[in-house]
């Protein structure tokens, strides 16, 4: 009779959370993955924060949260975790009614590129662990993780030349705002500078005088496609981060940098062009975009993109162009560029073992080893 009894009474147990768990076991709960910063720069380490909360007296034994990001994220610990195309992560907590749970997992950024939180959901048993619940969880949190950066002693080398062009070609910018005095008019002086006031009282035309100073702008301008076979992302990642890096550097001494690209993002769409900017907040917007390429619009929208620099160009702005990409029509393009005076250096990422070759003035060859 005891027997029976007990069973009758775990009956009714089980039919009652039953009842419970499939009203209730949605009630009060959450679950949250997002990042720990926004953007890092390649190598750098972060952490993914998952953040799970059950508002209810129902107590959750098993719960799983699952998601999976890009498997260049390297976490440090790796249980329960499966690596295929993507990191697939299974996260199990054990809950009590009205607690909230908060794991953090710590990571390094390998690659760059804009990583989302994919698949994320979760899975909830009841107290006899017979029924399963589950439930889609819709995450928009996103890590930008930047370009690696060039810090080694070649680069250092490589980036004084380019400052020392950019210096020996900085142009002298008349400053409205450094009064120095006042003159009589010449020929060759314009009307705006004409001061009306002093000139009725001298009886002839007088004009300010200002002083001068230096202004430095840099635009780079970088190809994504080129003419190598072999292991071409290696060479398109390098040119990324020269970008990434010239950029900072001369970002930190003060010199406006603009960026335009022929690259295209996930979806296909052009990059827009970075402006000028000149502090050093601005390389971030630069990483931001350098971050989203994932293709190119192709070689010919490039020359057409020297092309209309070429026909405006600017006396005050030294231009780095970037490209793995060094055949005869864009060299006969930037022999058109130099010939009006443009200041310009050419940068061309190749193999070691394919050394480039420069014939002119204003290129030259960044090497990257072929095998490491």
């Amino acid at each position: 009779m005891k027997l029976v009894s007990a069973v009758i009474i775990l009956a009714i147990c089980y039919l009652v959370q039953k009842a419970l768990y499939r009203k209730y076991w949605m009630k009060g709960l959450g679950a949250d993955i997002s990042f720990s910063r926004d953007f890092i720069e390649c190598g750098e380490s972060a952490e993914l924060i998952e953040v799970v909360t059950n508002d209810k007296f129902l107590p959750l034994p098993a719960f799983h949260l699952k998601f999976s990001v890009d498997k260049s994220l390297k976490f440090d610990d790796i249980v329960n975790s499966k690596v295929t195309d993507l990191y697939h992560k299974n996260e199990l907590f054990t809950i009590m009614g009205h607690q909230r749970i908060t794991r953090r997992l710590s990571f390094t950024g390998t690659m760059r590129g804009v990583v989302g939180i994919n698949n994320a959901s979760i899975l909830v048993r009841d107290l006899f662990m017979t029924d399963v619940y589950a439930a889609r969880v819709p995450h928009t949190d996103r890590l930008y993780v930047f370009p690696a950066k060039l810090r080694n002693d070649r680069f250092k080398m490589f980036f004084r030349g380019i400052i020392g062009e950019v210096e020996a070609k900085r142009s002298l910018i008349e400053d409205s705002l450094t009064f120095r005095g006042i003159r009589e008019y010449q020929h060759f002086d314009t009307y705006r500078s004409i001061n009306w006031k002093k000139s009725a009282g001298a009886g002839e035309l007088m004009v300010n005088m200002y002083g001068y100073t230096t202004d430095s702008k840099v635009r780079i301008l970088l190809n994504l496609d080129n003419d190598i076979m072999i292991e071409t992302n290696k060479l398109l990642e390098e040119a990324i981060s020269l970008v990434s890096s010239i950029s900072l550097e001369l970002l930190k001494k003060g010199i406006g940098v603009s960026v335009v690209t022929n690259g295209t993002d996930a979806e296909g769409g052009s990059l827009p062009e970075i402006r000028e900017g000149a502090e050093i907040s601005h390389s971030i917007t630069i990483d931001r975009m350098l971050t989203e390429i994932a293709g190119s619009r192709g070689k010919d929208l490039f020359l057409e993109i020297l092309k209309e620099e070429t026909a405006h160009l600017r006396s005050d702005t030294f231009y780095i162009v970037i490209s793995p990409y060094a055949r005869k029509d864009m060299i006969e393009v930037l022999d058109k560029m130099s010939d009006k005076g443009a200041a310009l250096h050419m940068i061309v990422p190749c193999y070691d073992e394919y050394p480039y070759v420069s014939d002119r003035t204003y290129s030259a060859g960044w090497e990257v080893p072929i095998n490491v």
